[in-house]
């Protein structure tokens, strides 16, 4: 079935065997964060989970719902991910291909209007024992240029607060700073929105660094298979997703910070927080009965990690683009989210390793990679074993290791040609004749 929300992702999940009901009443407060952390480390990812009786609150909470390859590509409705690679081509050969979203007037995600929003009815997260607070863990968080009024979709963590006020931890160098130092520097009140439970695809969307003139919302339809249903918010200019769970409204006014406390990351230490822009909430709508998504931020495997598969794969004609010798990449989800990547390129001429290393440090996704290895292709798909493997034989120490100012590790694991001071080698092969008449007697053998 076609996934146009959450709802609809549930429903797949729930017929596919996915999806665990947890009927039993559970704490918001760090218990189903521990819970999710179980069901997480289990083989394969364990379930999706849908909390169905939470205390002190009358909404449900849905969690894991990513945690594995099969369940992401399920969300993406694709049989495997490595097939998202391709995807990702045919839109870059034809980016006016990514379906602009759709107006919705009467949106379900504007059923209920609260006019005084009491964020404490809403079973947020608290994950880990030392957290500042509670989390919004898997935001979709909607601002607008006040110059050009390009909009940006962006996931970036949410602290709440007991007095109505939220703050919005975001990066310098995502759409969403760029919009907030304009506004800050222009001393006006800044309009954002928080969406949460969407499209599986827009989830995605919101995470990845996508190149102009791709925009979140119109690449989300294009995963999808259709537009994006968007309806104008209560409060502002701003469009958010009609068939999400629930909107937060505000305005960030200018200079208005809040410390946000420690948070539980996927360092297996806390974040000890920082000031983070201060938005004041209007008005909350939703849903008539609205579920919560949640992820829970910790050490791998975390569903998280599965997120940034697909991403790995939606991300890989972005790098051939930039290095068309670049073959593939694998990215161990123990490391993922520090960029750290094995690549593997066809490698035709003396240097060439280290000019990959060089043009990966220079601009793009990979820039601050904390650990880039660079390989030979070997025809085959590249595997973190394989190409573990192939790096230990090649690497010689210290030659070929790169260190950047910034501490960030390149390593050229290439084979180095004769003019790289290398030998020429002698490939294990098996005898041709030999390997044929084994193949003729396999089952002579016993094998099957």
């Amino acid at each position: 079935m076609a996934i146009r929300d959450l709802r609809d992702f549930l429903a797949v999940l729930d017929a596919a065997g996915e999806l665990h009901r947890v009927d039993a009443e559970v704490d918001s407060d760090l218990e189903i964060a521990c819970i999710t952390d179980r069901q997480s480390k289990l083989p394969g990812g364990g379930k999706a989970l849908l909390f169905q009786n939470v205390k002190g609150s009358s909404y449900p909470v849905a969690t894991n719902l990513f945690g594995s390859p099969s369940r992401m590509a399920l969300a993406l409705q694709v049989e495997h991910l490595s097939l998202l690679t391709g995807k990702m081509e045919q839109l870059l050969a034809v980016p006016e291909s990514a379906p602009a979203p759709t107006l919705v007037r009467q949106a379900p995600c504007q059923e209920v209007v609260e006019r005084l929003p009491d964020l404490g009815g809403y079973p947020f997260l608290k994950s880990w024992p030392h957290d500042g607070g509670r989390f919004i863990t898997l935001p979709l968080v909607f601002t607008r240029d006040p110059d050009t009024g390009a909009g940006n979709c962006g996931m970036y963590r949410v602290r709440i607060f007991d007095d109505g006020c939220v703050g919005i931890r975001w990066k310098p160098g995502s759409g969403g700073f760029e919009h907030h130092e304009k506004y800050r520097a222009a001393g006006l009140p800044m309009p954002v929105a928080i969406a949460v439970g969407a499209a599986p695809a827009l989830t995605l969307a919101a995470m990845l660094p996508l190149p102009e003139p791709l925009d979140e919302v119109s690449f989300a339809g294009y995963l999808h298979g259709a537009p994006i249903g968007m309806a104008p918010s209560l409060e502002s200019e701003l469009l958010v997703p009609a068939d999400a769970e629930l909107v937060i409204e505000g305005v960030i006014d200018p200079g208005a910070t809040r410390r946000e406390g420690a948070f539980g990351n996927y360092t297996g230490s806390y974040d000890p927080g920082e000031e983070v822009p201060l938005l004041r909430v209007s008005c909350i709508t939703r849903r008539n009965n609205p579920i919560c998504q949640a992820t829970v931020v910790g050490p791998p495997p975390m569903e998280d990690c599965f997120l940034a598969k697909a991403a790995e794969r939606l991300l890989l004609p972005l790098l051939r683009r930039q290095c068309p010798e670049i073959v593939d990449l694998v990215m161990p989800v123990e490391g993922i989210f520090h960029g750290c990547a094995i690549i593997s390129i066809e490698k035709k001429e003396p240097g060439q390793g280290r000019q990959v290393l060089a043009r990966l440090r220079s601009e793009g996704w990979l820039k601050r990679g904390k650990l880039l290895v660079v390989v030979d292709s070997t025809g085959e798909e590249l595997t973190l074993a394989h190409g573990f493997w192939q790096a230990l034989n090649e690497v010689r120490f210290p030659a070929d290791l790169v260190v950047t100012p910034d501490g960030c590790l390149g390593v050229d694991a290439t084979d180095k040609l004769p003019e790289e001071g290398g030998g020429r080698k002698q490939l294990l092969q098996p005898d041709a004749s030999v390997s044929a008449q084994v193949e003729r007697r396999w089952r002579e053998y016993g094998f099957l």
